[in-house]
Parts: structure tokens; C-alpha cells; sequence
């Protein structure tokens, strides 16, 4: 799942973090963090994203029915427009289109109201539902692309 070799992924639980001291912090603090903790449960799959052997970031998703949920994306500031979150989206949909089995369809994002321009500029488009989503008082909006 990985294009360009600059960067890779690690899987972690929120009971086991791998990566070293310093990185384990770091990636503690987010996850105790309450409003980007609630994203990595027991059901999703967890990623740590190692740019240059380095914790860049981390992202969280579920396989569904018919699509992937991308639970939670997060770069950490220091990594950022360097194509790494264009590269998790891009290994999502070449992960859905051709080594899960089952009929995905679409990849369907939860975003923050800062960072949804990042979503909408990658194909992605508001999905129509009937209640605001508000986690830990963070505005959460909801994004879909078929894929």
C-alpha cells in the first residue's frame, strides 16, 4: 500500500503503539485526546504513518458493507503538503478497487470543518444526512467518493 517508498505504515492497537519513545508519546497524546481518541476503537484499523522513519501521522478505518469508512486522518503539522494525507486516499481507493473481496463503492470520510477543503479537492463531496455529527464539540462533516 505504498507508491512512492517515502513513506509506509505501521498497524498499532490504542493497547500496543509500536513505534519509539518519542514517537509513542507523541502519538499517546493524540489518541487520549478526547476529540480524536473516539476514532480508534476496537472495530478500525489503525495506522501510524512513517515518513522517513519518522511518525508523520496516523489514520483509522473500518471496512463496511459497501464502502470504507476513513474514521479519523491526522498528519501532524510539520508533515503536511507533502502529499502523504493525497497518498492515504490514494492507497485507500487502490486497497478498495483491488485486494478486498467485497463490492466497495465508495470511501466515506469524516472530516473536520478546517480540513474539509483538503477532502473536497480530492474528489470528494458532502453526503446528505439528517442530523449534524458532534463529537466532543467538534463540528464533524461527512464526505464520500465513489470509487
Amino acid at each position: 500500500m505504498n507508491c512512492t517508498g517515502k513513506y509506509y505504515y505501521e498497524i498499532f492497537s490504542p493497547d500496543d503503539i509500536g513505534p519509539d519513545d518519542f514517537q509513542k508519546i507523541k502519538l499517546e497524546k493524540i489518541i487520549s485526546n478526547d476529540v480524536y481518541g473516539q476514532f480508534f476503537t476496537e472495530n478500525t484499523i489503525n495506522y501510524c504513518i512513517m515518513y522517513h522513519n519518522k511518525l508523520a501521522g496516523l489514520f483509522s478505518f473500518e471496512i463496511k458493507e459497501s464502502l470504507i469508512e476513513l474514521r479519523c486522518l491526522y498528519i501532524f503539522e510539520e508533515y503536511r503538503n507533502k502529499s502523504i494525507g493525497t497518498n492515504v486516499i490514494n492507497d485507500l481507493t487502490f486497497l478498495a478497487r483491488h485486494e478486498i473481496k467485497e463490492d466497495i463503492k465508495y470511501i466515506l470520510a469524516n472530516s473536520f470543518v478546517e480540513s474539509s477543503m483538503f477532502f473536497l479537492k480530492k474528489g470528494f463531496d458532502f453526503c446528505k444526512i439528517n442530523k449534524k455529527l458532534d463529537y466532543k464539540k467538534k463540528n464533524i462533516i461527512k464526505l464520500y467518493k465513489m470509487i
